[in-house]
């Protein structure tokens, strides 16, 4: 039988990574989407404490089929189109507050 030697980094980010909160979660999400970093971080912030489970979800699904693009706001909430109204007012309310 072969073990599996996992690098101590390895196995201390992944650790790490599954101790993210889910404001840190969304600010790397959308980070990675192309937002600036603090109006990411703010967004995140404020997004993870007025999101429902199931909207984070829809809003973390829309931001991994990207695709590469980069990500505005306005680009980010037309991706949600009208699948949830409340969600996309969301994140444009907390997109021009952190814009600011």
């Amino acid at each position: 039988m072969k073990r599996i030697v996992v690098p101590a980094a390895l196995a201390l980010a992944l650790a790490l990574a599954a101790c993210a909160t889910p404001a840190e979660r969304i600010t790397d999400r959308l980070e990675a989407a192309g937002l600036p970093g603090s109006t990411a971080r703010c967004m995140g912030n404020r997004l993870a404490a007025k999101l429902s489970y199931g909207q984070l979800e829809e809003l973390n699904r829309v931001v991994k089929d990207a695709g590469g693009e980069k990500l505005t706001v306005n680009r980010l909430a037309h991706r949600l189109g009208d699948a949830d109204p409340a969600l996309v007012a969301r994140l444009v309310e907390t997109g021009g507050v952190c814009a600011l």
